[in-house]
């Protein structure tokens, strides 16, 4: 049997949203506006869930960032789409040092399982756009354009 939203108040709605997964303050603002409830009624429930630690920008910007850089995304991907979450740039910076990723060792592993097998000038064209559409700085992986990949060491 499936609940009707309808009659949910604006707290319910957020924690039928939060037993789900981790949502940021304005992913949840957005969500609570786009259900119709007044503004005040979506003040109370945000700051009743924060203040109860249901909701937190520091807790959610810390799953994304592991999330996403398991997924092969560099810092500066994660930047962008953290701030279009409405995250701010001082707790995106705070997160972004405390993350236990090697940036370095990531973008050599995904540079290494994209590289295509002839290492020519337009290969690395192709390689150096796709590392920094992942969010890589250039230099987590420049030194990986330097090397010659022809060599029948790398073969």
């Amino acid at each position: 049997m499936i609940l009707s939203m309808a009659n949910y108040t604006a707290i319910n709605y957020l924690l039928y949203l939060l037993s789900k997964r981790d949502y940021s303050e304005q992913d949840l603002r957005r969500k609570l506006v786009q259900k119709e409830y007044n503004q005040e009624e979506i003040e109370q429930a945000i700051e009743r869930a924060q203040a109860n630690n249901w909701q937190s920008d520091e807790r959610y910007c810390a799953s994304f960032i592991r999330y996403r850089s398991q997924q092969g995304i560099g810092p500066r991907r994660l930047k962008q789409e953290l701030k279009l979450k409405g995250i701010k740039d001082w707790l995106i910076s705070q997160e972004l040092d405390n993350a236990e990723t090697d940036w370095f060792i990531l973008a050599e592993q995904i540079f290494e399982k994209k590289r295509p097998l002839v290492w020519d000038i337009k290969a690395k064209q192709k390689m150096w756009r796709f590392m920094l559409s992942r969010g890589f700085y250039n230099d987590h992986f420049s030194h990986l354009m330097d090397i010659d990949y022809n060599d029948a060491e790398y073969e």
